[in-house]
């Protein structure tokens, strides 16, 4: 009897917990208290994500629900409340766009997990926009929830390389990925920039993997240095100029090519459209180019950066600010309406987008 009274005074106590009320039993009142509205907090209120620390905390939510407490000596623990962290785009909720429940007092993303709930929210790369928080706790069906205060949260997301066609530049051990080639059109053409030692080995792979699915090395022939190959015979490719070069991959024909960049300069009606009058130099430390310019007035027909001082092969005008396009044939500047003196910097890390930016 002893046995079925415990049970049945258990059930008695769940149900009087769940209800949040006080329940009479053979005398006694058992009380429910602390289910109150959960204090949310966060390690930033702004965020940039970054695939370099793609396995890095990027944010922590944290919050205290309270402590729930019984009378007459019952242990809470037995008492579930179930927590529920809302995601929305404004700060009146109007909408809940993701929700996640846990398990316990907080939740943390790391830049990877938190870029792709930013992405799939509709964020746009490299824009910060706001996302409003709040948690949801929840005792019962028949109790009212409680929500917390709502926290903002600027978030600047990333376009992730999967989602661009790359090539990857493996060393010969596949220990590091230092550079990397792209096929902006998708079409099996990729080119891109890269610094290395002469003589240097390497070979290049569709991911940043060992085992990646396609490993590209040389044809396993003498005399075939520029011929591509999948196969497990291959040998690793190879370059015998040192410094920076231009590479072209061609996969559909299995082909790949480099050029030796002696030099990059800028040319405009500032210095007279001269070939090697302001040339870039290379800071090797933040892999960018730069060159200082100085103008009395906006450049009319923008500016060009040739490679090699040719005027068939240099930077152009680019599909938004901040971006420029490599020509291979005659096409616009890029615009400068600068006036004074101020330092052109020239991003080629990321063949996706070349990018400029003028401090």
């Amino acid at each position: 009897m002893k046995t079925i009274e415990k049970i049945y005074r258990a059930g008695r106590l769940f149900t009087c917990a769940i209800a949040a009320m006080a329940c009479e039993k053979s005398g006694d009142v058992v009380v429910a208290t602390g289910f109150s509205d959960a204090e949310l907090s966060a390690t930033t209120e702004s965020v940039v994500l970054s695939e370099d620390q793609k396995d890095e905390l990027a944010l922590q939510l944290l919050w205290n629900t309270g402590e729930m407490q019984l009378t007459g000596g019952y242990d809470a623990k037995s008492v579930a409340i179930k927590t529920t962290v809302q995601f929305s785009l404004d700060e009146a909720f109007t909408t809940v766009a993701r929700s996640q429940e846990v398990g316990s007092a907080s939740l943390s993303y790391t830049h990877t997990k938190f870029n792709e709930l930013a992405l799939a929210l509709g964020f746009e790369p490299d824009e910060s926009t706001p996302l409003y928080v709040r948690v949801l706790s929840q005792l019962a069906a028949n109790v009212a929830p409680k929500y917390s205060n709502v926290l903002r949260i600027a978030v600047t997301p990333y376009l992730p390389l999967g989602a661009a066609d790359y090539l990857f530049m493996a060393t010969n051990d596949f220990s590091a990925f230092p550079w990397k080639l792209c096929s902006r059109e998708e079409d099996g053409r990729y080119d891109g920039f890269v610094r290395v030692d002469q003589w240097y080995n390497f070979y290049l792979t569709s991911e940043e993997s060992a085992a990646a699915e396609t490993i590209y090395g040389s044809y396993p022939e003498d005399g075939n240095q520029y011929r591509l190959h999948a196969g497990a015979d291959r040998w690793n490719l190879w370059t015998s100029n040192g410094g920076y070069l231009y590479l072209q991959a061609d996969v559909n024909a299995l082909t790949w090519s480099e050029t030796v960049v002696q030099s990059l300069s800028v040319t405009g009606d500032f210095n007279g459209w001269s070939t090697d009058a302001t040339p870039l130099t290379y800071d090797s430390g933040r892999n960018v180019w730069t060159a200082s310019i100085t103008t009395t007035e906006a450049e009319q027909w923008g500016i060009k950066i040739l490679v090699n001082g040719d005027w068939g092969f240099f930077f152009g005008a680019g599909p938004e600010e901040g971006q420029c396009t490599l020509y291979r044939a005659d096409a616009n500047g890029f615009p400068y309406p600068h006036v004074g003196t101020h330092t052109l910097t020239l991003d080629l890390s990321d063949p996706k987008a070349f990018r400029y930016t003028v401090d």
